[in-house]
């Protein structure tokens, strides 16, 4: 007889923690930072470079389309801080 009832206790506690555990979904974001102003870098792969070559097959190459990879994505975002106008003056 105390098996039906430890099994419903079960489901009542599993039930319990699962509401209590859910999170806000539709709650209200906290208000954003200031933005600030985006700098571009000269040489923007230059933590990559600093690192040496890959320890891989051909490390020379693979670090070539690394830092082409890195490239890519710096004039990403400062077209990205361009078009938000957030890109820092390069004579400043």
């Amino acid at each position: 007889m105390t098996r039906p009832a430890q099994g419903r206790n079960n489901q009542r506690r599993k039930t319990q923690s699962r509401r209590s555990g859910a999170a806000e979904m539709w709650r209200s974001p906290g208000p954003l930072p200031d933005l600030e102003p985006v700098a571009v870098s000269q040489d923007v792969s230059a933590l990559i470079k600093s690192l040496g070559e890959p320890p891989m097959n051909d490390g020379k190459e693979a670090g070539y389309y690394f830092g082409t990879v890195i490239e890519r994505a710096a004039a990403i975002a400062a077209a990205l801080a361009l078009s938000a106008d957030l890109l820092v003056d390069p004579s400043d």
